[in-house]
């Protein structure tokens, strides 16, 4: 009797121990993904997948398309043409207006054209509101023009010195410790400083459509936002459907990018709900440990892979803090703990226990053996 009921302390404390866990993970995990959710925070994975080091590291550049921002960067003289009434071109009246970067430009067109159909601004009545409209849409035209003209040697010269080192990174067989440590950072160097010159147009376009809503009237407004531009090979049809949908077009953006944040985000929200409330625990926890492993393959904790860990946050051989979770998870999942305390205990007395006996199970054998008092009284 000692016995039994000293087994069943024990029991009773390790099940505290593992709820508690389990709470602290899915309060780890909801708020990782609330988080995200905020567009003010400007979530997006590309900074963390862009220094992926792990074996799994061209797999996730995949997701990463024009990384370096060549593809956004390629530019193009601009010309006025006349036409006459039948559409043909006017010889000799072609007019040179400068510099400018089509991906971005086409896109505004694109957008601005939406813009005016879905907010109804072809209207006699909206006249006005049409005419401002196409004043600030044209101001940022000009002024993407005005920097491509302004940045144009810069930038072949960029993709000049970039398109040569490639070259050079393909021909190269030295997998020298010193070789591998200044192609990392050469490659990060050159990233780094495509997307500093893409990021300026892509900010120019973030303020024009800011700049477009403030002309609307409230009831125009009340129709929804546009869905959010999308350049060059980062479009994704998919998510420009999907990134309009209620609640979600607050921080999903329509591009492949913006599918893998999505995933993230509403996946890490997800394993963390079901965590705190012991709901399909297992499946929760199984899904956390396989996004915590792809975490690990993507910066993995291995001595020698380059760029190292910062000393700020610690020191690890193969297990690091990332790859711990991991394994809390795997436990998690093994475990019956949303029987513990969580929703997972009417789940099981409904159906649960009732599928197991259908397969001639007499009992769950996750289930600790402590648990059931015959054993401790053997």
């Amino acid at each position: 009797m000692g016995k039994t009921k000293t087994c069943s302390c024990y029991a009773a404390v390790v099940i505290a121990i593992v709820v508690i866990l389990r709470l602290g993970v899915g309060c780890h995990f909801l708020y990782e993904g609330l988080w995200k959710m905020n567009p003010d925070n400007g979530f997006s994975s590309k900074g963390f997948l862009g220094q992926a080091k792990g074996p799994t590291k061209e797999f996730y550049y995949m997701f990463l398309p024009d990384l370096g921002g060549e593809g956004r960067l390629k530019m193009a003289e601009v010309y006025k043409l006349e036409y006459d009434n039948q559409g043909n071109y006017v010889q000799g009246t072609k007019k040179r207006l400068g510099w400018t970067m089509p991906v971005f430009e086409k896109e505004w067109f694109k957008y601005f054209q939406a813009y005016v159909d879905k907010y109804g601004l072809t209207s006699e009545e909206n006249a006005g509101q049409l005419k401002e409209a196409s004043k600030i849409f044209n101001q940022y035209v000009l002024s993407l023009r005005e920097y491509t003209l302004e940045n144009r040697e810069d930038i072949r010269g960029f993709v000049a010195s970039k398109a040569r080192f490639q070259k050079s990174l393909a021909m190269t067989k030295n997998n020298a410790e010193y070789q591998r440590i200044r192609d990392w950072d050469a490659q990060m160097k050159y990233r780094s400083e495509g997307e500093k010159f893409a990021t300026e147009p892509e900010t120019m376009g973030k303020n024009m459509q800011l700049a477009l809503w403030d002309v609307l009237t409230p009831e125009q407004k009340s129709r929804g936002r546009m869905t959010a531009m999308a350049y060059g090979s980062k479009r994704n049809p998919l998510m420009r459907v999907v990134a309009n949908l209620p609640f979600i077009n607050r921080f999903a953006q329509p591009t492949t990018m913006g599918m893998l944040d999505l995933a993230v985000t509403l996946g890490l929200a997800a394993i963390g709900l079901c965590l705190i409330l012991g709901f399909c625990t297992r499946l929760a926890a199984l899904g956390g440990a396989c996004f915590m492993f792809n975490v690990v393959l993507s910066q993995f904790p291995w001595p020698t892979v380059y760029p190292y860990p910062s000393d700020m946050i610690g020191h690890s051989m193969v297990c690091n803090k990332d790859s711990i979770e991991m394994m809390l998870l795997i436990l998690l999942a093994v475990l019956p703990s949303g029987r513990w305390a969580g929703l997972d205990w009417f789940l099981w007395n409904c159906c649960g226990k009732f599928i197991y006996c259908w397969y001639g199970v007499k009992r769950d054998p996750l289930v600790p053996d402590c648990m059931n008092p015959e054993c401790c009284e053997a």
